[in-house]
C-alpha cells in the first residue's frame, strides 16, 4: 500500500516514534484492536483530525481520555456507538465526558446541524459501523487525487 501511495505522489514513511510522527500529521486514523488507548491528547497539534476506526467493543479504546476531552467528537451512528464501543462508553461512564460532548452523528453532520469547525479544532469521528466506510472513503480520495 505504501508504495502504491507513493507512486500517487503522497509522502509515506515510517516512524518509530508515535508521539514524534502524530505531532507532524494533520490526520490522525487509528485502525486496531487495542484494549487500551495508544494515541495520546498530548501528542496532537491544534487542527488535527483524529479517525478511530478501530477498536469496536465495548472493552477497546484507541484514543486516550485527553484525546476525547480536546476533540470535537462526531461519531457515525448512535445506534451502534455509543453504548457499544469503549472509545463512547467508558470515558462517559468515568465522568470523563458526557454525552453531550459528543456533537453530532452522520446525520447531523449531513444536514448543517453541526457545529461550525474552526481551523485550530481538533475534530473527532469514531466509526463503530465498520472499517469499510473508511476505506470507501479513502479509495474516493485517492482517485480524486490522480484526477
Amino acid at each position: 500500500m505504501s508504495s502504491e501511495l507513493s507512486e500517487t505522489g503522497i509522502e509515506v514513511k515510517a516512524s518509530k516514534d508515535l508521539a514524534h510522527a502524530v505531532a507532524e500529521d494533520d490526520i490522525e486514523s487509528c485502525a486496531t484492536m487495542s484494549l487500551d488507548p495508544i494515541l495520546e491528547g498530548k501528542w496532537l497539534q491544534p487542527g488535527t483530525h483524529v479517525d478511530l476506526i478501530g477498536a469496536f467493543r465495548a472493552d477497546m479504546r484507541e484514543a486516550d481520555d485527553y484525546v476525547l476531552t480536546r476533540g470535537e467528537i462526531c461519531f457515525d451512528s448512535r445506534d451502534t456507538t455509543i453504548a457499544h464501543i469503549g472509545e463512547l462508553r467508558i470515558p462517559p461512564a468515568e465522568g470523563v465526558i458526557s454525552e453531550s460532548d459528543i456533537i453530532a452523528d452522520l446525520d447531523q453532520l449531513n444536514t448543517a446541524k453541526a457545529v461550525a469547525r474552526l481551523p485550530d479544532t481538533i475534530t473527532v469521528f469514531k466509526n463503530g459501523r465498520g472499517a469499510h466506510l473508511d476505506l470507501m472513503i479513502a479509495n474516493a480520495i485517492l482517485k480524486t487525487e490522480k484526477t
